[in-house]
């Protein structure tokens, strides 16, 4: 009898284990899992999505063997993954990501080039350029997921002292909403720095909180535009630092720095890795993602962010693990303008 001896079985799974996620990548693409709400024959399938019938047959079946379909007497139907994460509109649809994924695919077949020269074959934003209503809803979508860390951190943080804060590269506001609904004065403000274009999603968003009145928004690149001085009692950076490299992480923080009032708060909330850099898994993978998309990024350690931090003028540096049960954990990192 065949039988798949175990130390085996985990580079079997790692050959093929781009077809699964190929597979669901483009179901998210075509908008499939909204067809399947209820059961349908693969032919209704097939004409709503303009594919070729036969192919479109082999393809939902092996969402099916994958757990996403039930299939029965020819008709194809979602099962509870798909109608949690894969259905738009609802609340933890990942949809999303699985579609940036799936813009993003061919580059990681140059993985071998970026190894060999160093240098990613096309930058992000450029890949991305042109699909202004996918980046639209994907922000929103990344709002989504922001929204239970930036509640945890907010937790974590003492933000009595917090009346104004900036959210640099804040993105769907995830952040600064967590921070004002969670800070005992009623009084706080923030202030969200970002590109023009990303600012349009995010003012829907603070609109549907009711927080316009609170939250100012910043046009700008973090790079070249100004932070203040002595503005602020908390700078935040989210998911910022992994773009960049060393010595513009430092430059970022000097920045912070002088934009702090006394006794003043930096957070760098990232990715992070060990000091061996080997664990957890998601980082290290994802400081390949880094490398793939970006000139200087990568992922770091909570060492060389306290390096960073102490050249740049803080003291009292704190470290605290975020969502530490999930597939993604993050850490945040937070020190002290004396």
């Amino acid at each position: 009898m065949c039988k798949m001896k175990p130390d085996r079985k985990v580079i079997g799974e790692l050959i093929v284990g781009y077809r699964k996620a190929k597979i669901l990548f483009t179901a998210a693409s075509m908008n499939l899992f909204s067809l399947t709400r209820n059961a349908a024959a693969a032919g209704a399938i097939s004409r709503a999505l303009r594919t070729e019938p036969r192919a479109t047959g082999i393809f939902l079946d092996s969402l099916a063997a994958m757990g996403f379909l039930k299939k029965k007497n020819g008709f194809y139907r979602n099962m509870p993954l798909a109608r949690r994460f894969l259905v738009p509109g609802k609340k933890e649809y990942l949809g999303h990501n699985l579609q940036y994924q799936d813009i993003i695919w061919n580059a990681w077949s140059e993985l071998g080039s970026v190894i060999k020269s160093g240098v990613p074959p096309v930058a992000l934003g450029k890949l991305l350029s042109g699909r202004s209503k996918f980046l639209g809803e994907y922000i929103k979508g990344m709002g989504e997921i922001a929204r239970k860390p930036a509640e945890e951190i907010a937790s974590a943080l003492e933000l009595s002292g917090a009346a104004d804060m900036l959210d640099v590269g804040g993105g769907p506001g995830s952040y600064s909403i967590a921070f004002l609904e969670r800070n005992p004065n009623p009084g706080a403000r923030a202030v969200i720095m970002d590109l023009k274009g990303t600012l349009k999603v995010t003012r829907k968003i603070i609109a549907a909180h009711r927080l316009h009145d609170r939250i100012t928004l910043k046009p700008g690149n973090y790079h070249t535009s100004a932070f203040g001085k002595d503005r602020y009692d908390l700078v935040l950076f989210s998911h910022v630092t992994h773009d960049e490299g060393p010595e513009d992480n430092l430059r970022l923080l000097k920045k912070a720095f002088a934009a702090l009032r006394k006794g003043g708060q930096v957070v760098i909330h990232d990715f992070m890795l060990n000091g061996n850099k080997t664990a957890p898994l998601f980082s290290a993978l994802f400081s390949v993602h880094m490398l793939v998309y970006t000139k200087n990024g990568r992922v770091y350690s909570s060492e060389e962010y306290s390096s960073w931090l102490k050249k740049a003028g803080f003291r009292g540096i704190k470290e605290r693990h975020i969502c530490s049960q999930t597939e993604n954990p993050s850490r945040i990192l937070v020190a002290v303008k004396p």
